[in-house]
């Protein structure tokens, strides 16, 4: 039994080790700078663009809300209860 639990152990290491070893590489990659990053001071960077855009955006979204009309608002509901539509036949049955 403790040669199977030897074994599971340091199999289980050696696939730790296995996937950390593989994973170097693409970490080192991940954390270097890209080729448009770093342009100095006052660089126009990609920050800047999505800034501008969504002012952009807001912008055209103020214009149209000035533009737009909406209904006016009915003055309020009916002093009675109408009991037949505007067709003329009746919708309340008649009481005999």
């Amino acid at each position: 039994m403790f040669w199977i639990q030897l074994s599971t152990f340091v199999l289980f290491n050696l696939l730790i080790l296995a996937m950390l070893a593989t994973q170097l590489p693409a970490r080192t990659i991940a954390f270097s700078t890209g080729q448009h990053a770093g342009g100095g001071e006052g660089a126009y960077t990609v920050w800047h663009l999505i800034a501008d855009i969504e002012a952009e955006t807001r912008a055209k979204a103020e214009e149209h809300r000035v533009e737009q009309k909406h209904p006016p608002i009915p003055p309020g509901f009916p002093p009675q209860i109408p009991t037949s539509p505007p067709g003329g036949t009746t919708c309340v049955p008649e009481r005999s």
